[in-house]
């Protein structure tokens, strides 16, 4: 794999430039192939109303409380507080997109967003690299649903496109103007990736960083580099990226003492391969050890944008000494690796024999599809849970406060309907966003931290709410812990009996269990089960029949 410094639309020395495809295939294939892939991704959104991701349900209650922040309820328990902070994107988007369209249209919207915003990055940096539009960039496709999807990371997804497609700028204003309008334009690129993820405006500053550092490590290979132009890219990078710093050091407020940071260093073994994640853990297997075989066919015939190389090798690094978890955000290392998989379609072009090409896109074909098959499969499940969750949250009224509690399954490996990423987590814990939604009501683990969000807990409703991690606590801590045990475990569920309204439970309904005392049972259910806390009854009493 070679790379290119000077211009990015030349064939390296040394490898065949493909004969160029016939007039009717340059116009009508690309674009058409293209389509295809949208419609192959987009297709499992009109299945369900709520799809089968993790973080989602959260996002899309705060969403919709940042667009009705004058309803009588809501109002009481959250209020919107809009700052320059990074990671309120999708915030600001769906804030607009929600006052205008039915509730869970919006979401879908934003959530399609998410999905393609990093395939059109790639696909828009690749053409800035190499002059076209190239086949390989849109085999990002099969990348499209991944782990980091799953999660519902929504806004670190929309500022990996950003950020590939302000890159993709950047290459382009580099060529065509001088280093001071390059530099404020790409001042105003790197706000709007900072706005849309903080992470987001990292790989931003890498991409756009490594590219004029390889040039300058070109021109002294050649003995042509100067002090002077050395100086005029440091200047013209400090302009970049100096207003998003300027902000973040004027806005962020203190890390708080208990905001946890730790790595995982045994799961790193498997955590690269986030990208190819998905519900089916064979499925996963499958689609990486492909990619794998594909990747080292191509690696060995591909022209390489300048700046790719220096990339990965600092992703590479980067993911090995990367936490878990830090300053309010998980999966940081995950997210690395998933930026390194998009670079490769982005940066890459490869120089294949027609033979190897067409074996090369069927592969890829045949997982695409695949892949969107099971999520559809997985998302229709979903529906089936939404259902009976609907049903048992009917008894809650406006201005209630439902309480969470999880059950295990007994089986991960076996459980499906989207309701676990096998060998990561289960995927139904902020499942009890739609109770913020469907009937407006307080659910502590909304994510409303001010250091993150756009939107706040009004008191005295904070003392009752989880805001960073959204930790749910598991039914038999309920069940079993004395009191004061549960409240050091889970501090924002002391005396809950006489704070909360009912105890809604996701998972198996836990029939073998006793029961806390002083709770009723509503409705029971195979996923989703309701009960009624009573405020009248002693807590040791047993719960009524």
């Amino acid at each position: 794999m070679k790379s290119q410094t000077a211009d990015d639309s030349t064939p390296v020395r040394g490898l065949a430039a493909r004969p160029g495809p016939s007039p009717v295939v340059s116009k009508w294939a690309w674009p058409a192939a293209a389509s295809l892939i949208l419609l192959v991704l987009l297709a499992p959104f009109l299945i369900v109303d709520v799809p089968a991701i993790l973080d989602y349900p959260n996002h899309l209650a705060r969403f919709y409380i940042l667009a009705h922040a004058n309803d009588p309820v809501l109002s009481r328990m959250y209020a919107a507080h809009w700052a320059p902070l990074p990671n309120i994107g999708m915030d600001l988007i769906g804030a607009s997109l929600f006052r205008v369209l039915p509730v869970h249209v919006a979401g879908r919207v934003l959530l399609a967003l998410s999905l393609v915003a990093p395939l059109a990055g790639t696909v828009l940096y690749a053409r800035a690299a190499f002059g076209r539009w190239t086949w390989w960039s849109l085999g990002a496709g099969v990348l499209g649903f991944n782990g980091i999807f799953f999660l519902g990371f929504m806004n670190f997804l929309l500022g990996l496109g950003v950020a590939l497609a302000g890159a993709a700028a950047w290459r382009l204003l580099r060529r065509r103007f001088g280093w001071a309008p390059t530099a404020i334009a790409g001042a105003a690129i790197a706000l709007a990736v900072y706005f849309c993820h903080l992470l987001g405006f990292a790989f931003f500053a890498l991409l756009i960083g490594a590219q004029e550092t390889e040039a300058l490590l070109a021109l002294r290979r050649d003995n042509s580099m100067r002090w002077g132009r050395v100086v005029r890219t440091a200047v013209m990078l400090v302009i970049t990226v100096g207003p998003a710093l300027a902000l973040y050091s004027l806005t962020r407020h203190g890390v708080p003492k208990d905001d946890l940071v730790f790595w995982r260093w045994s799961h790193k073994a498997v955590i690269w391969a986030t990208p190819f994640l998905t519900y089916d853990l064979w499925l996963t297997l499958l689609t990486t050890a492909v990619l794998l075989l594909v990747g080292t066919e191509v690696r060995r015939r591909a022209r390489c944008a300048s700046g790719v190389g220096l990339t990965l090798t600092t992703l590479a690094i980067l993911f090995a000494v990367a936490p878990f978890t830090a300053a309010g955000g998980a999966f940081l290392d995950a997210r690395l690796s998933v930026m390194a998989a998009f670079v490769v379609f982005a940066g890459l072009d490869p120089q294949l024999p027609v033979r190897h090409a067409r074996a090369i896109a069927a592969a890829l074909i045949a997982l695409g599809v695949g892949r969107s098959a099971e999520v559809a499969v997985n998302w229709r499940g979903r529906a089936q849970d939404l259902a009976e969750l609907r049903a048992a949250l009917a008894p809650v009224s406006p201005g209630s406060k439902v309480l969470l509690a999880m059950t295990e399954f007994r089986d991960w490996l076996r459980e499906g309907r989207g309701r676990v990423l096998q060998g990561v987590c289960r995927l139904d814990e902020h499942l009890a966003g739609l109770v913020v939604i469907e009937r407006r009501a307080f659910w502590p683990q909304l994510f409303a931290d001010p250091n993150e969000q756009p939107v706040v807990v009004r008191p005295p409703y904070a003392r009752m709410a989880e805001i960073t991690f959204g930790e749910a606590p598991a039914w038999r801590d309920l069940a079993e812990l004395p009191p004061s045990a549960v409240g050091r475990r889970y501090p924002y569920l002391t005396n809950w009996r006489q704070r909360f309204d009912y105890v809604l439970v996701l998972g198996p309904h836990p029939l073998a269990d006793h029961a806390p005392g002083g709770i009723s049972l509503v409705r029971a259910g195979t996923e989703a089960s309701l009960y009624r806390i009573d405020h009248a009854a002693p807590t040791g009493a047993p719960p009524a029949a």
